[in-house]
């Protein structure tokens, strides 16, 4: 309970400084934005597990594994976002969401731990910097909430078992953007959200019911067109 509440304050804190930057009455507003884009996404799962103490039928082992695999994402955002007064700075905020197709298998001895990814979305914070009339480069830093199917299963017999998870991480990342048009811009950008912790589904073999730290993490390179109103 103390981490969900720990995540939701996060969320409200990045949210909560959005409504700040869209009230600055001293700043000229850019105005409102949507954007798509495309990318590929690269998923980590990363499984701690003790066997200490776990009487199976079969050998097995301790340790900690990581499987990656990239696939593809494609997303939606709506933005809001304010120049400084001499237009050489803009920054506000952004909500998002993403479709992501990226699944990973992860045998860690005998057990079989399956992440399949379904969405994700969140809210950030983008600060940039005008170089040119056209070019820009920016930073954002936010919240992110990752959805996915998680599965348990042995490699010697059944049982499986799943589940379906969200959890919520901290995301940052950089970018660029060129303006093509007073309405149309092109950007390219990388995305970080690391070390997103959960536990995984309760181990059935060898009655322990032991929960195995989990991680996960997601980094996404997009490439997308944005529409100014």
């Amino acid at each position: 309970m103390k981490l969900v509440r720990q995540k939701v304050g996060l969320l409200t804190a990045v949210l909560a400084l959005s409504s700040v930057f869209a009230g600055n009455a001293a700043l000229a507003a850019d105005g409102l934005y949507v954007s798509g884009q495309i990318g590929s996404s690269k998923l980590g799962h990363t499984i701690e597990r003790n066997t200490g103490g776990l009487a199976l039928p079969v050998p097995d082992t301790s340790g900690t594994t990581l499987v990656e695999e990239t696939e593809a994402e494609i997303g939606v955002a709506i933005g809001y976002l304010f120049s400084s007064a001499n237009g050489k700075f803009y920054y506000g905020p952004e909500a998002y969401v993403n479709y992501e197709s990226a699944e990973t298998r992860n045998i860690n001895g005998v057990l079989i731990g399956d992440v399949e990814l379904n969405y994700s979305y969140g809210a950030r914070l983008i600060g940039g910097i005008n170089i040119t009339n056209e070019f820009s480069v920016y930073t954002r830093l936010g919240v992110k909430v990752v959805d996915f199917d998680l599965g348990h299963s042995y490699t010697f017999a059944p049982p499986v078992r799943s589940e379906s998870d969200s959890e919520v991480g901290f995301s940052y990342g950089v970018g660029a953007a060129y303006d093509v048009s007073d309405h149309v811009a092109l950007f390219v950008d990388y995305t970080i959200a690391n070390d997103i912790d959960f536990g995984g589904i309760p181990e059935v073999a060898g009655g322990t019911n032991r929960v195995d730290p989990n991680e996960i993490d997601l980094n996404t390179l997009s490439f997308g067109l944005k529409y100014s109103f």
